[in-house]
C-alpha cells in the first residue's frame, strides 16, 4: 500500500494573474490529492497538499513540465507537514498579504486564440463581438492592477461586478467552475457585466453607444473616410487612421504639431498582409506573435512598388515600427476595414504622457482626434507599446513597455540590501526598483522636461515600490545622472532628503556599461572593455564643458578608467548643433583647418543654406570661434565626443538629414542611406587613422564626394563599417594588453545594425567574448538599471 503524506510546497515567480492556481487546481484534483492552495502576494502560491506520495511527487514534476506559458518559476520549495488535519477536498483559500523579494505579476497579455474563437462565436451570446473578452491566461494585467495579491477586488475590475444571469452561462458560474478556462480569472468579464465603448463625436456626444455593432460599423467608417479617430485601449490611447492614405497622414502629422518626420507605428490585422513588402526573420516573426505583441521594426524590401504604406509613414527610413493586434477591439475593428494596415501611435501631444480619464482624454485630443472610442474601464498604470528591433537573433530594446513590465532583471551577484531607487536620465527615461538582487524597471516614461512627464516619474516609481511592498525605512539610497543640471537629478536629491538616505549620481555611459554586464552575467571580480557610443553623456573630470559619448572603457562594477575616445568636437553654439547638422560639422571644419580653409569648404558645402539664419548665422558661428582665441576648453565652446554628433555630421554631409525634428533622426537616415549601398565600391580604410582623428575621416569623405563615380549611399554604409572597425580594433587592443576577455558595446548608436554587428564580427574573429544587450535597452531607457548597479557597489552590497 502506497505511502500517504502531507506536503507544503510553496512557489516563488510570476505566478499571478496567468491561471497558475486555476492549473495547480486542476492538476492536483486530477491527481485526486486534497489540500488547498493560498495566493500569498509577493510571496508566491502555497500549496497543502495530502494523498499518495507517488502522486505528489508527480504533481511537482507536472508543475514544472505542464505550467502555463507565459508563468515562471524561480524556485519551488517543499517540506512535509507534521500533524496536520485530514482533508476531505482541495480548495482555493482567500489570498492573504504576503511579502517577498519578488512581483508574482505577469505584463498586460495579448488575447488569446481561445477567445478570440469565443467573441466570434454567435453562440455564446455574451461574448459575441464583446471587446472586453479575457480569461485566466490573457487580457490586461499590470495596468489594471492597484496592489498585490492579485484578486479582483484589487484591479480596475471591481467596478464590473461578476453578472449572476447571463446566455449560456453567468460569469460567477464560470469563475468557480473549476472545468472553466475563466476558472478563478480576475479581470474577464461579460457584454451584461463588464465594461463598455462608447463613440464621441468631437464635441463629446455620444454618436453609438451601447451596442457594439452599431459602434463598429460608424468607427470603421469614419476610418476610412479617412478620420482620425481616438481609441482608448489596455494601457492608454492610439490614434488611428488609415496607413495608406497620403492626406490622412500629413493632416495627423499637422495636427501633432511637432511630429514633422517622426515614424508612426503601424498595426496589420496578420503578417500575410505585409511579408511581399517587408524582411521578417523567424526570430521577428516570433516576437510579433508573441503575448507581449511589441511593435517590431521591419526592414522594407528594395524596390517593392505596390505598397500599402504610404510614403509619409516614415519619411527617409528604411524600415518601419509593425505590431499585430492584441486586444479584442484591434481583432473587430480589422474584421470591418479589412486586410490593411493601420497607424496606430500614442494617442498624446508631443512630450506630454497619454491621458487616461475620459475628460482629460477629451481635452487633451480636441485638436487631434476627429473622433473618440473610449471605454469605460478605469487604467490605473499607462503603457506605451514596447518597440525593438532584431539584431541578428538578439533583441533591441528600444522602449521597454507593455509586455514586459513588471518583469525584473536579475542580478548575477548577492544583494543584503532591501531596496533602493533610481530615477534615469533626462531623455526616454524609466525609472527603477531595487529589491535585494532584483532590478524592476518601470514603464517607459519619456522625456522628463515637462511637468506632466515628472508626475509621471514619480508616480511609476511609487506604484512599483507599492507593488513590491516595499517600507520607506528599507531604502537604503537613490541613485541618478551624473549630470547636475537634468531635472530627474534635482528630483533624486529631494528623494534622498524624503528618506534621509545617500545618493550616488552615476556616470552616464558607466551606467550603460553596468547594465551590459549585469545582463551578460558577468561577476563581481571580473572586468570589461565597454563601447559606449550615443548622442550625449555628462563627463567626469577636470574638463569643463566636454561631452562624452564615444568612450572606450575599463569596467568594474566597483569603477571604471576611460581608455579612449572619438576626438573631441566642438559644439558651437551648443545644443544647437544637435537640431542642425550643418553645426557640427561647420565646428569640426574650424577646428581641423581654421577659419580661412574652412570658409571654402562651408562654400563648396553651401552650408548656410541649412541653418536657419543662413549666412548671418554662419558668420556668429565663425565669430564665436574666433573669440575663443584658440583657448580650450572654452567655458562657451562645449567639446563633444559623441559618436551620435560625428553620425549627424555625416548624415547631413551625404545629403540623408539637414535637420533634426525628432532624436536620433539624422543617424537613422543615415543608416536608411547606407542599407541601400555598397561598401566594396568606396576606396575608404579608416582602420588606418587614429580614433581620435575623426576630423580627417570628415575631409576623407568630402573627397570622396568630388568623385561623381561613387554614390552617396556606398559612402554611407562603407563609413558605418569603418567607423564600427576602429572602435573595435582599439577596444581589442586595449583587451589583450589588460588581459581582459569580454568587450561589449552599449548606448544608443548600438542600434544601428551595421555598425553593431560589424564590432561583434571583429571582437569574436579576434578571440574575445562580445557583451550586447537583449534583456536591457542599449538606449538611455536602460539607464536606470546601470544606476542602481553602480549605486549598490558605491553603497556596499
Amino acid at each position: 500500500m502506497s505511502l500517504r503524506r502531507t506536503v507544503e510546497i510553496n512557489i516563488v515567480g510570476i505566478v499571478q494573474g496567468c491561471g497558475f492556481r486555476p492549473f495547480l487546481f486542476n492538476l492536483a484534483r486530477s491527481l485526486e490529492l486534497k489540500g488547498f492552495i493560498l495566493n500569498r502576494g509577493n510571496a508566491g502560491v502555497r500549496l497543502q497538499l495530502q494523498g499518495d506520495a507517488n502522486l505528489i511527487d508527480q504533481c511537482i514534476e507536472e508543475i514544472k513540465i505542464k505550467k502555463p506559458d507565459i508563468s515562471y518559476i524561480e524556485s519551488i520549495s517543499l517540506k512535509d507537514v507534521k500533524g496536520a488535519p485530514t482533508y476531505e477536498h482541495l480548495e482555493i483559500r482567500p489570498s492573504e498579504q504576503g511579502r517577498g523579494i519578488s512581483l508574482t505579476l505577469p505584463p498586460d497579455i495579448a488575447i488569446c486564440n481561445d477567445c478570440i474563437e469565443d467573441m466570434k462565436n454567435e453562440a455564446l451570446n455574451k461574448y459575441y463581438n464583446y471587446p472586453f473578452i479575457a480569461c485566466a491566461v490573457c487580457g490586461p494585467r499590470f495596468t489594471t492592477v492597484k496592489e498585490l495579491p492579485y484578486d479582483r477586488e484589487r484591479t480596475t475590475m471591481i467596478k464590473f461586478p461578476f453578472c449572476k444571469e447571463a446566455d449560456p452561462r453567468s460569469c460567477i458560474e464560470e469563475y468557480n467552475d473549476f472545468d472553466n478556462r475563466r476558472f478563478h480569472a480576475q479581470t474577464f468579464a461579460c457584454s451584461v457585466c463588464g465594461p463598455t465603448y462608447t463613440l464621441y463625436n468631437k464635441a463629446k456626444k455620444p454618436i453609438a453607444e451601447n451596442k457594439i455593432d452599431q459602434i463598429l460599423d460608424e468607427t470603421t467608417k469614419q476610418i476610412l473616410d479617412g478620420k482620425i479617430v481616438a481609441i482608448k485601449g489596455i494601457g492608454g490611447v492610439h490614434l488611428v487612421c488609415l496607413a495608406q492614405n497620403d492626406d490622412t497622414i500629413i493632416s495627423l502629422r499637422e495636427r501633432k504639431g511637432k511630429r514633422k518626420n517622426k515614424p508612426f507605428a503601424l498595426m496589420v490585422p496578420n503578417i500575410r498582409t505585409i511579408e511581399e513588402e517587408f524582411h521578417i526573420s523567424n526570430k521577428e516573426r516570433e516576437l510579433l506573435g508573441s503575448f507581449r505583441r511589441p511593435i517590431v521594426l521591419l526592414e522594407r524590401k528594395l524596390n517593392y512598388i505596390d505598397s500599402k504604406i504610404s510614403q509619409y509613414i516614415a519619411p527617409g527610413l528604411s524600415n518601419v515600427g509593425i505590431m499585430l493586434p492584441y486586444s479584442g477591439i484591434h481583432y473587430l475593428l480589422f474584421d470591418r476595414v479589412g486586410n490593411i494596415p493601420l497607424v496606430y501611435t500614442s494617442g498624446n501631444k508631443s512630450s506630454i504622457p497619454m491621458s487616461l480619464d475620459n475628460e482629460k482624454i477629451f481635452t487633451q485630443l480636441e485638436d487631434l482626434a476627429d473622433m473618440f472610442l473610449l471605454h469605460n474601464r478605469p487604467i490605473f498604470q499607462r503603457a506605451d507599446d514596447s518597440v525593438l528591433r532584431i539584431h541578428e537573433t538578439k533583441v533591441k530594446l528600444i522602449r521597454r513597455s507593455r509586455g514586459y513590465v513588471p518583469e525584473y532583471i536579475s542580478l548575477p551577484f548577492e544583494v543584503s540590501l532591501p531596496a533602493a531607487l533610481a530615477v534615469g536620465p533626462e531623455l526616454a527615461v524609466t525609472g527603477a526598483v531595487l529589491r535585494k538582487n532584483r532590478i524592476f524597471p518601470t514603464q517607459h516614461i519619456g522625456n522628463v522636461t515637462h511637468l506632466e512627464t515628472y508626475n509621471f516619474l514619480n508616480d511609476a516609481i511609487f506604484h512599483m515600490k507599492n507593488l513590491l511592498q516595499i517600507k520607506d525605512e528599507e531604502i537604503r539610497f537613490i541613485t541618478c545622472d551624473a549630470h547636475p543640471a537634468f531635472i530627474t537629478t534635482r528630483y533624486a536629491k529631494e528623494l534622498a532628503q524624503k528618506f534621509n538616505v545617500p545618493l550616488f549620481p552615476i556616470q552616464h555611459h558607466y551606467a550603460h556599461a553596468l547594465g551590459l554586464m549585469a545582463e551578460n552575467k558577468i561577476q563581481p571580480e571580473e572586468e570589461i572593455i565597454a563601447i559606449t557610443t550615443d548622442g550625449v553623456g555628462y563627463a567626469e573630470g577636470k574638463r569643463i564643458n566636454t561631452i562624452w559619448g564615444g568612450e572606450i572603457l575599463r569596467c568594474s562594477y566597483s569603477s571604471y578608467e576611460k581608455l579612449d575616445s572619438l576626438e573631441a568636437q566642438p559644439m558651437i553654439g551648443g545644443d544647437r548643433c544637435t537640431k542642425y547638422p550643418a553645426r557640427m560639422l561647420a565646428s569640426i571644419l574650424l577646428k581641423k583647418l581654421g577659419v580661412e580653409e574652412a570658409r571654402t569648404f562651408f562654400q563648396q558645402l553651401n552650408i548656410h543654406r541649412d541653418l536657419e539664419y543662413k549666412k548671418e548665422e554662419l558668420n556668429a558661428i565663425i565669430a564665436l570661434w574666433e573669440d575663443a582665441n584658440g583657448i580650450f576648453p572654452h567655458k562657451n565652446i562645449p567639446f563633444t565626443s559623441s559618436t551620435g554628433r560625428l553620425f549627424d555630421a555625416v548624415s547631413y554631409l551625404l545629403g540623408a538629414c539637414s535637420i533634426k525634428t525628432y532624436r536620433g533622426e539624422p543617424a537613422m537616415k543615415l543608416e536608411a542611406l547606407a542599407s541601400r549601398g555598397h561598401p566594396e565600391n568606396v576606396p575608404l580604410d579608416l582602420e588606418e587613422h587614429y580614433l581620435r582623428d575623426s576630423s580627417t575621416m570628415i575631409l576623407d569623405i568630402i573627397d570622396l564626394l568630388n568623385d561623381k563615380r561613387i554614390k552617396r549611399e556606398d559612402i554611407a554604409s562603407k563609413f558605418q563599417i569603418e567607423i564600427a572597425k576602429m572602435f573595435a580594433k582599439v577596444a581589442i587592443s586595449e583587451a589583450k594588453f589588460k588581459s581582459i576577455p569580454y568587450i561589449g558595446l552599449t548606448g544608443g548608436v548600438a542600434f544601428n545594425y551595421s555598425f553593431s554587428t560589424t564590432i561583434k564580427n571583429e571582437v569574436e574573429k579576434a578571440g574575445f567574448v562580445f557583451l550586447e544587450n537583449n534583456l536591457i535597452p542599449p538606449g538611455d531607457a536602460g539607464i536606470s538599471i546601470g544606476q542602481l548597479i553602480g549605486g549598490i557597489f558605491q553603497f556596499g552590497k
